[in-house]
């Protein structure tokens, strides 16, 4: 309730002072989504792990017709991508995000992703990652595929792309879209990386979604072998960790050799 009265007020103040009430509604809804965020990180993914687990696949299940057409795009498969953003969809769960969405998106139109970065949707996206996705697909990809995405905007001005970039991110099938632009992507920026089998592949694909593009190799071996051990463990009764939790539903979902 006082999230609500105090987004009411911000859409009600003058103009000259709607700069000081966006910094003061922004400060305190990251306050607010940092002790919840915090306590999803503490967690015990052992307690109800599977219900959990079942209640995300069902989500992504119900998405198969597109995933399908999706997948052959990005010259990949169904439960590959589904993997990658299992965990998120375990979070959608823990974390609703549609006050945050709603009260977050006028900054993010007026001010950009420096004053209001959040994730949005079933895949938890972002307006920063949806942004580096069109970038990226657009001077990494072959055009026939860049076309097929269509993630170009009919404008240049910057307000109306935010604008459509957050309606886009509120719809599943645009975040299917962006998923298959970051395999694709993930494919060019590798491909001449050798990995030890899929789901090497997949739990490095996996670090990249959550962790960024920007990370060292040295980075990203030591984090694998990190995840590859929770798995060893028996991982889903461990506290939450990303490309475990993908690696764990690849596992589990595909006939895959695990060296």
């Amino acid at each position: 309730m006082k999230l609500k009265r105090l987004t009411k007020m911000y859409t009600s103040v003058r103009k000259f002072y709607k700069p000081a009430a966006s910094f003061l509604l922004l400060l305190v809804l990251i306050a607010g989504f940092l002790v919840a965020k915090e306590n999803y990180r503490n967690a015990d993914f052992g307690n109800g792990f599977h219900a959990k687990a079942a209640e995300a696949m069902k989500h992504l299940d119900q998405l198969n017709n597109s995933f399908i057409p999706c997948s052959k795009v990005c010259n990949s498969n169904p439960v590959f991508m589904k993997s990658l953003v299992f965990p998120e969809v375990m979070r959608f769960h823990q974390l609703k995000d549609d006050v945050e969405t709603e009260s977050l998106r006028t900054l993010y139109v007026q001010f950009g992703k420096e004053y209001a970065d959040f994730s949005v949707g079933l895949f938890q996206m972002k307006p920063s990652f949806a942004e580096q996705m069109e970038i990226k697909a657009k001077t990494l990809l072959p055009a026939a595929v860049y076309h097929e995405l269509q993630l170009g905007y009919n404008t240049t001005d910057t307000e109306t792309i935010r604008r459509e970039r957050i309606e886009r991110l509120q719809d599943t099938d645009w975040q299917l879209i962006y998923l298959t632009a970051f395999v694709a992507i993930c494919n060019k920026l590798f491909q001449t990386k050798k990995f030890d089998n899929e789901l090497h592949q997949l739990q490095w694909y996996a670090t990249v979604y959550n962790a960024g593009f920007d990370r060292s190799e040295a980075y990203m071996e030591k984090k694998i072998q990190q995840e590859a051990l929770y798995l060893q463990q028996n991982m889903p009764h461990k506290k939450f960790r990303y490309a475990a939790l993908a690696g764990w539903l690849y596992q589990t979902h595909s006939n895959i050799y695990i060296r």
